[in-house]
């Protein structure tokens, strides 16, 4: 079956799919340092930044439109009920919240460490549903409703998408950039 994504200009969602995943991973390692480093404000936001790169991952392997917060939630959902793993959604809530305290500052350490293995959950559990030989289980009919609310364009970021496409992969910027710190000390020159 053919869906608006594998039409779109661009690199393709399987692509899209190993670059989300990868910046997911990224963003859990820095939340980590974030965290060690008492800069709780940061972590907080990497934690939820994990967890949605890595829902973002699954959608774009399933060519879901994942351009919304409601979006993001709803297919962490679906593979919540597709596992029958009721963790994955709460799991993905937690690290939701640790979004918000990025603008409310309240969350102390063990609040932020919480989110940060929260968003851990949720990329080792939808990490299996990357895989090319994963088959969704059998969903019901209420699933398939919110699995088509996902395969068509309800957005003007969604249309352009499919319009415009994405730029291609060596034209966007790399996953976990070099810091011109650590450039410097290569040999490389900072830009």
């Amino acid at each position: 079956m053919t869906l608006p994504l594998d039409t779109a200009p661009g690199p393709s969602p399987d692509e899209e799919a190993v670059r989300n995943a990868g910046i997911s991973r990224d963003l859990l390692d820095k939340a980590r340092r974030e965290l060690d480093a008492g800069d709780f404000l940061q972590a907080s936001n990497k934690a939820w930044g994990a967890a949605a790169f890595a829902v973002k991952a699954v959608a774009e392997k399933r060519r879901w439109f994942n351009d919304a917060d409601w979006k993001l939630r709803r297919i962490a959902s679906i593979v919540s009920d597709e596992q029958n793993d009721q963790q994955i959604i709460r799991s993905y809530d937690s690290a939701r919240l640790a979004h918000f305290n990025f603008y409310q500052h309240e969350y102390d350490y063990r609040e932020v460490e919480q989110a940060i293995e929260a968003a851990a959950y949720v990329a080792a559990q939808l990490e299996p549903t990357l895989s090319p030989d994963y088959e969704p289980p059998y969903i019901d009919a209420a699933t398939e409703t919110k699995i088509r609310s996902l395969e068509q364009p309800t957005s003007s970021f969604d249309q352009a998408r499919l319009t415009n496409g994405r730029p291609p992969m060596e034209q966007r910027p790399p996953v976990s950039p070099t810091p011109p710190e650590r450039a410097a000390d290569n040999g490389a020159a900072a830009e």
